[in-house]
C-alpha cells in the first residue's frame, strides 16, 4: 500500500521542493527544515540561484553523465515488452515513466543543492560565478508538479532489502515511489541490485558526487553559509549538527540513485539526453 508523499504545504521545505519542480517534499528537505533556524538562513540565499536556468542546466548535465555511464556499461535484461507480458498494463507503464521523469529532474538538483550546503561549511563564499537568467517555463516542468508521487511504506520487506543491500538506513525515495508498481519493482530490483558490481558504474557515481561539489562555484549568486557565519547569525550548534548529518547522509546516496534511475530509464527504452545532444 502506498502513502502520499510529503505535500508542498510545509513552509520552507515546501518552498524548496516547489523551486526544484518537485510535487512532494523530499525527506532530506524535511530533515533540514527540522534543524531549527538553519533553513531560514540558507534558503533565502540559495533560492535566487536555484531559480536560474543555469542551475537546472548544471543538474541536467549530471543526469546526462549518469545516462552515458549506464549506456557504456550496462546491458539490461528487463524491457517494456517483458513488463507488459508479465501483467503490468500500458496505463501503469505510463504512470511509472511519469514518476521516473520527476526523479530525473529532482535528484540531480538535490545533489547540486546539498553539495552547495556541504561546500559552504568551511568557506566564506560559495558560488557567484554563474549566469542569472531565470528558469524557463516548460510543459514538462508543469507535468512534474502535477504528477502524484506515492511512497510505499519503508517497512515493506523488499524495500528493507533494498536499503540493506545499498547500505542505507532507509529505502531511497526513488524505490519507495516505484514500489507502487510491484510488478515492476520485483524484476527491476533483481537486476539493479547488482549495479554496484560494475566498476565503471561505481566510478561514474563517484564522479557525479565530485562534479556536483565542484559545480557549486557556478551558482549564480553567492552563498555565505559557513558554520562560523551561521553561528554568528544565531543558528545553534545542535541545528548545524543536524543539518550536517542530513546533508552528509544524502549526498552519496543521491549520486548512487542517479545511476539507478538512469538504468531504470535505459531498460524502459528512454534513451534521450537532457542537455548534451548526440551528433
Amino acid at each position: 500500500m502506498a502513502e502520499g508523499a510529503g505535500r508542498l504545504g510545509s513552509p520552507l521545505p515546501g518552498q524548496m521542493a516547489g523551486a526544484l519542480g518537485s510535487p512532494f517534499v523530499p525527506a532530506v528537505l524535511a530533515e533540514l527544515g527540522s534543524a531549527g533556524e538553519y533553513l531560514a538562513c540558507v534558503w533565502p540565499q540559495l533560492a535566487p540561484s536555484v531559480g536560474t536556468q543555469g542551475f537546472l542546466g548544471s543538474a541536467l548535465y549530471m543526469a546526462d553523465m549518469a545516462s552515458d555511464g549506464i549506456e557504456e556499461s550496462y546491458e539490461p535484461g528487463l524491457s517494456r515488452e517483458a513488463l507488459l507480458s508479465s501483467g503490468l498494463d500500458a496505463a501503469e507503464l505510463e504512470q511509472l515513466l511519469a514518476a521516473l521523469d520527476v526523479f530525473q529532474w529532482l535528484q540531480p538538483q538535490l545533489l547540486l543543492l546539498l553539495s552547495a550546503l556541504a561546500e559552504s561549511r568551511d568557506r566564506a563564499v560559495v558560488g557567484g560565478r554563474g549566469r542569472p537568467e531565470p528558469r524557463e517555463s516548460s510543459g514538462r516542468a508543469r507535468a512534474h508538479l502535477a504528477t502524484d508521487i506515492l511512497l510505499a511504506p519503508p517497512s515493506e520487506p523488499l524495500l528493507q532489502e533494498v536499503a540493506r543491500t545499498l547500505g542505507l538506513e532507509a529505502p531511497p525515495e526513488l524505490y519507495r515511489a516505484v514500489a507502487r508498481w510491484p510488478r515492476y519493482l520485483g524484476p527491476a530490483w533483481e537486476e539493479l541490485q547488482h549495479l554496484a558490481a560494475y566498476p565503471p558504474i561505481r566510478r561514474r557515481g563517484r564522479a557525479l558526487y565530485f562534479y556536483a561539489r565542484s559545480s557549486t562555484r557556478f551558482l549564480a549568486h553567492p552563498l555565505r553559509a559557513s558554520e562560523e557565519e551561521l553561528h554568528g547569525r544565531g543558528v545553534p550548534p545542535a541545528a548545524l549538527d543536524r543539518a550536517r548529518a542530513a546533508v552528509d547522509a544524502s549526498l552519496p546516496a543521491l549520486a548512487t540513485m542517479m545511476m539507478h534511475l538512469a538504468a531504470m530509464r535505459w531498460a524502459l527504452g528512454v534513451r534521450d539526453r537532457e542537455v548534451v545532444r548526440r551528433a
